[in-house]
């Protein structure tokens, strides 16, 4: 899910709209008298609840959507009860200020609510039965989480433990400076008529942002596309056209239909023929909540200028040039310089490539009968057929020589050479949410426990499209809990029990890539959950160890140690391998410098006020050698940008990506088969991005692993062939 992200893997200091605790009041004319409407209680404890029974693993044949509703809603208000109790006892001047007197009780709470609270969304996202109990209860559970960040009381006696900080240990400083930045980033050093300021400001952009979601949403599900000329769609994977079929007895027959579903649309922009069908869906793509194909109702400009306004405010109100200058405070990049730089230089190392590779594509595209210039609609469809031109289009082929099991204990096997731990399969003890589930336990070379996790592998119809690795438990001293995690892709199941589970080559990355979020959730030695495993990181270090751990498939003695046939257990032939890599980064250099692009654009937006459709002209022409249609307006449905997570962020992408192949070459520098410094290294990296995680600044981390500051020079571009 790359997602992955919106997932909530890290807190990272989130300076959104916090909600603040209100009691609804009515009050009599003319009298002091009034009423405080409280919620109702649920009754349930963890004995009658087995959400509530946080300290064992989930009963998931106990659960039921009711369940998870009254759990995670008296975990709410009895977090709120507690965590005013403890604020109300911070007030006693004449108590001395410890770090376990103010950290520990906010740690007692939050460890129960995080792990209920992480079960039900493990279940939204595998059961549509779910879907609704998550809904319900997931404002009351976000509202009182943030009710710590916007505490003055709270924020002072962080600011006591700061001024003796030399008695803290490394982790309780950073503790302390998370919960000092993310008072700061609230306002709660402001004036109360400044920070009454920032708080309506703040609830604009939590309004206008799900104004701008929504009208995306809408127009999105508008828009449907129905084809009935078979032969435009011959070239399709059977799969994915009988998806699209009306006809779900006779998929050939058709009619198709098409939609712009993130699936559907990208299917149709790489497998269909007809150009000016694709250009039709790119059309309507591009143009979602726009003035072209919207209505006035429905038209994104106006909210894009409303929420570059309201940030810019926020953050002039809170002491910074601009909203860019203020999102920095919590990234690893620490300065508009740094990021500016990074796109600046990578720019001009990738973009001599692909303008050869765009040309090298035209000139492919015209040997196969097409008579016009590239557009960005052709991209896709003529990328995959010059891919499978060089190396081959069978996939199917591919997958024959990796079954799950066989890569899955590929990747065990290469992380205890890397690491140190070993994996276990635990059955049939745990209790487990579908049939499709299993059961992990992590130990250490001693064979003592670390850390478990669940293992759901299939695609079904109720899962979530996104694969993700989530927190199901925090590491805690504080409450003497381990870490789990839940571990959910959407490989294609096998038509029946007697098949094997096969993995296509894309699905092997997912689960590599996936996995290194899991690790660093899971072999964390940080002793607090706040800043355990993949928590607090700074935003744009998030995606760094599963980035790493993806860079692993491009060796082929890797990738051959995860294969073997699943009739002969023969290993991948060495030309099918190389092939199977080469065709892996085919695009690589073409989504690099449309990532920038979009970097560079998000930048802009938040540094200036100029107007966005100047801005995408202005930067085009340097970062994308095809030309910018007129009618290009994406900016009106860019949701991460603008509504989502990565205002002021986007960049993340590419700068987790940068550090990860800095990392990634110090085991290049020592030698891929050098078998004794690649464990040194191994052990080196455990014990820094593995065991720290958030519970030390990123930058610091990557100090501790590599010695220096990052460099892009480890950030190549694959030289197609």
């Amino acid at each position: 899910m790359a997602a992955s992200l919106a997932r909530g893997r890290a807190s990272t200091y989130c300076f959104s709209l916090q909600l603040w605790k209100t009691s609804v009041r009515h009050a009599s004319k003319g009298s002091n008298a009034y009423y405080v409407l409280l919620p109702e209680i649920p009754p349930d404890t963890a004995e009658t609840n087995a959400v509530m029974r946080t300290d064992q693993l989930p009963q998931f044949s106990e659960i039921s959507p009711a369940k998870c509703v009254n759990a995670c809603a008296k975990l709410a208000i009895e977090y709120e009860t507690k965590l005013e109790n403890h604020i109300e006892a911070l007030k006693d001047a004449k108590k001395d200020k410890t770090f376990e007197s103010v950290y520990h009780p906010l740690e007692e709470i939050a460890v129960p609510l995080n792990t209920a609270w992480a079960t039900v969304k493990n279940l939204n996202y595998v059961s549509d039965d779910y879907r609704r109990a998550f809904s319900r209860v997931h404002p009351q559970v976000e509202r009182a989480k943030n009710e710590r960040w916007v505490s003055e009381t709270l924020f002072y006696a962080f600011k006591e433990l700061e001024s003796n900080s030399a008695n803290l240990t490394e982790f309780q400083r950073r503790l302390v400076d998370v919960y000092l930045l993310e008072g700061r980033l609230n306002g709660i050093e402001l004036s109360a008529a400044d920070r009454s300021q920032l708080v309506e400001a703040l609830k604009l952009i939590g309004k206008e942002s799900h104004n701008f979601r929504n009208k995306v949403r809408i127009c999105t599900e508008m828009f449907t596309h129905d084809i009935s000329d078979f032969g435009s769609l011959e070239e399709m994977p059977w799969p994915l056209l009988a998806q699209m079929s009306r006809d779900s007895e006779n998929p050939t027959r058709g009619p198709w239909r098409a939609t712009l579903q993130p699936a559907s649309y990208q299917s149709m922009m790489t497998y269909c023929s007809d150009r000016m069908t694709r250009w039709n869906l790119w059309q309507a793509y591009q143009n979602r909540a726009s003035h072209v194909h919207a209505g006035q109702f429905l038209n994104n400009n106006k909210l894009i200028d409303n929420l570059r306004t309201y940030r810019s405010d926020v953050a002039k109100m809170l002491g910074y040039e601009n909203f860019v200058e203020m999102s920095m405070e919590t990234k690893m990049a620490g300065s508009v310089e740094n990021v500016l730089s990074m796109i600046e230089t990578l720019k001009g190392r990738f973009a001599p490539v692909l303008w050869e590779e765009v040309e090298q594509l035209q000139k492919f595209a015209e040997s196969e009968g097409f008579r016009n210039r590239l557009e960005m609609w052709d991209m896709s469809y003529w990328q995959r057929r010059q891919r499978e031109h060089l190396y081959g289009a069978d996939k199917e082929k591919v997958s024959e020589y990796f079954p799950l099991n066989t890569v899955l204990l590929g990747l065990f096997d290469l992380c205890t050479k890397l690491f140190g731990v070993s994996f276990e399969e635990v059955t049939p003890e745990v209790d487990l949410w579908h049939s499709d589930a299993r059961f992990f336990n992590i130990t250490d070379a001693n064979g003592d426990h670390l850390s478990s996790f669940y293992f759901d592998p299939f695609a079904r119809r109720e899962k979530t499209p996104s694969p993700y690795m989530d927190m199901g438990r925090e590491n805690s001293e504080v409450m003497g809990t381990w870490p789990y995690s839940y571990l959910s892709l959407k490989i294609p199941r096998p038509q029946s029990p007697s098949d094997p589970s096969l993995m296509r080559f894309e699905d092997v990355q997912m689960l590599f890539q996936e996995f290194g979020h899991g690790l660093q959730q899971m072999l964390t030695k940080v002793p607090y959950s706040e800043i355990s495993g993949q928590k607090n990181i700074e935003w744009d270090a998030v995606q760094v160890c599963s980035k790493f751990l993806k860079q692993w498939l491009t060796v082929p003695s890797v990738v051959r140690s995860l294969s073997g046939h699943h009739e002969t257990g023969q290993a991948i032939p060495d030309d099918l391998l190389e092939n199977t890599i080469k065709a892996s980064s085919h695009s690589y250099n073409f989504d690099m410098m449309y990532q920038l692009y979009v970097s560079a654009f998000d930048m802009e937006i938040y540094m200036t006020n100029t107007q966005w459709r100047t801005i995408m002209a202005q930067l085009w022409d340097s970062f994308l050698p095809l030309p910018l249609d007129d009618k290009d307006c994406l900016p009106c449905s860019m949701t991460p940008i603008f509504c989502e997570l990565y205002p002021a962020a986007y960049y993340s992408h590419k700068w987790s990506e940068m550090i990860a192949a800095d990392l990634f070459s110090a085991f290049k520098e020592v030698g891929l088969e050098n078998d004794d410094e690649v464990k040194k290294l191994g052990k080196r990296f455990r014990d820094t991005y593995l065991s720290l995680g958030g519970g030390v600044p990123a930058s610091e981390v990557f100090r501790r692993f590599r010695g220096r500051d990052p460099s892009t020079d480890a950030l190549q571009p694959p030289i197609l062939s």
